[in-house]
């Protein structure tokens, strides 16, 4: 009698993440095991099918002409079993369960952190899964429930998910009173400068667009936090979202400045879990929580 051959989905899942990433190492550290691990679940996979899906070199793993074959029908099943996942999870009518959201670090801690802190509280049933990142994390594949996203003016949702635009997110030009004392931007011989974020030159565009295109920048700080802190210790001139700049104590709006459009905040969903009790909840919190601080947000309060 024939033994018959089945895949494993738990190996056919760490093909896909190995067929994704080409590193065992990256798989690894993402899918939380060891190195090890890795190499011997598809060295398992590919002696059960009989076929070797990947060639190894210096570069990592390349797929071959079989793993090519498998990566499609492995993508259909994922796909598969992530729609039936958000289908079921869509047609909870309980307030109880994960929620995983993600948003940028500055939107979390120093906009809605406190509220966020309220809707636990409100609803203890309900796990928060607050996840940090600037990268567009994959809604479709559950890597988050709920994305509260700053993207380009007018840009619009992804196509597969559905969503809603909350404000436009103004923001102005910020200094320490002391820096502005010692240094009058508006002269033409001013000592001030800008704080440089990733810019490889003295007049970005982003200069050259502001009310001082004659000052130049300094330095490279890649974060909003540190412009503001370096901005407070006298180091230049920063531009912040209104909702934090106006709120940091030692900072103020360079005068004779106005607040300008600059990103649309969007919060973003997938269609399937819509109906779900406690993604409706939540949404319709942050929907009435952005419109009662739209006013911070706009620069409305400086």
């Amino acid at each position: 009698m024939v033994q018959k051959r089945t895949i494993n989905w738990d190996d056919t899942r760490l093909f896909l993440e190995l067929a994704r990433s080409g590193s065992a190492r990256a798989t690894a550290t993402g899918q939380g095991v060891s190195h090890s691990t890795i190499t011997r679940r598809v060295a398992q996979l590919e002696t059960g099918l009989g076929v070797r899906l990947f060639d190894r070199d210096v570069r990592g793993y390349r797929l071959t002409g079989a793993g090519e074959l498998l990566l499609k029908s492995a993508v259909r099943a994922e796909d598969a079993l992530l729609t039936a996942e958000r289908q079921l999870q869509g047609s909870d009518a309980q307030l109880s369960g994960e929620i995983r959201l993600t948003t940028s670090n500055i939107i979390a801690t120093h906009l809605l952190m406190d509220d966020l802190v309220q809707f636990t509280q409100q609803y203890p049933d309900i796990d928060l899964n607050i996840m940090i990142t600037y990268d567009s994390l994959n809604l479709s594949r559950r890597e988050a429930d709920i994305a509260l996203r700053i993207s380009k003016l007018d840009a619009g949702p992804p196509e597969d998910l559905v969503g809603r635009k909350l404000v436009t997110i103004r923001n102005c030009f910020y200094a320490s009173e002391a820096f502005l004392a010692e240094n009058d931007p508006a002269c033409t011989n001013s000592t001030a400068r800008w704080i440089g974020w990733d810019d490889a030159v003295r007049f970005p565009a982003w200069v050259k667009a502001s009310p001082f295109p004659h000052l130049p920048v300094f330095g490279r700080l890649n974060d909003v936090v540190l412009q503001a802190e370096a901005a407070r210790c006298g180091m230049g001139l920063t531009v912040l979202p209104c909702f934090f700049g106006d709120t940091v104590q030692g900072l103020r709006r360079i005068p004779n400045c106005e607040p300008y459009d600059s990103y649309d905040l969007w919060m973003l969903s997938h269609p399937d879990l819509r109906d779900a009790a406690r993604m409706r909840t939540f949404r319709a919190f942050a929907a009435e929580l952005i419109n009662r601080k739209r006013a911070l947000l706009v620069g409305a309060q400086g």
